[in-house]
């Protein structure tokens, strides 16, 4: 008498499970590779940023015109380190203070409205008293220096204007209790000596501004 076999069923499995096991794994894959691509494309989205860029390479001291400048698309920057496209305009007629190479951002704290100075130029600081500073000078105004010394009697040299025509860079005004004005002037750099050596200095304005 032959002896009863042992069934195997148990220890098979069975052929549907197998090809389910796969098909849940890479459904899984490819919904959680689908949710990774939307993060994705939605931070790439959030960085890209259009902004104004030279259109070539610019040396300080250029005043910008629209065919220096173009469209960058630059990932997320801080917002000092570029000009938004939009704001291209306001950039039109200011000044380069610093080189820049083509195809970069233009930040606006490298613009200026101000002229570089000429390689004989200088800013002259003078302090002057109230009276001797025209009533409603300003950044820009071109004035006349004269330069006098009363404190020497009568021995003290004429009053002398000097020849150079000058402009005004800046002016500071303190207190109604402060009777002194700081106005730094854009001027020959050697009229430093005649400024420094004079006892009282006058500004007279002209018509006519830089």
């Amino acid at each position: 008498r032959e002896a009863p076999q042992e069934s195997t069923n148990d220890a098979e499995p069975m052929p549907g499970s197998r090809r389910r096991t796969p098909e849940l794994l890479l459904g899984l894959l490819l919904v959680v590779a689908g949710a990774l691509g939307g993060v994705f494309l939605l931070q790439r989205g959030e960085e890209v940023l259009t902004v104004v860029g030279t259109a070539r390479e610019l040396p300080r001291g250029t005043t910008l015109s629209p065919s220096d400048l173009v469209a960058l698309q630059i990932g997320n920057v801080p917002q000092l380190a570029a000009v938004s496209a939009a704001d291209a305009g306001s950039l039109i007629g200011k000044r380069l203070a610093v080189d820049l190479p083509a195809g970069v951002p233009v930040p606006a704290y490298v613009m200026t409205t101000q002229r570089p100075l000429a390689e004989s130029q200088a800013l002259i600081p003078v302090a002057l008293e109230r009276g001797a500073v025209p009533s409603g000078l300003g950044p820009g105004d071109m004035v006349r220096v004269t330069i006098s010394f009363p404190n020497r009697g009568v021995d003290a040299p004429l009053p002398e204007v000097l020849a150079e025509l000058v402009e005004v860079h800046d002016i500071q005004t303190g207190d109604e209790f402060d009777d002194e004005v700081r106005v730094t002037v854009r001027a020959p750099a050697d009229m430093a000596v005649d400024l420094a050596r004079a006892e009282r200095i006058q500004l007279m304005k002209v018509s006519g501004r830089q």
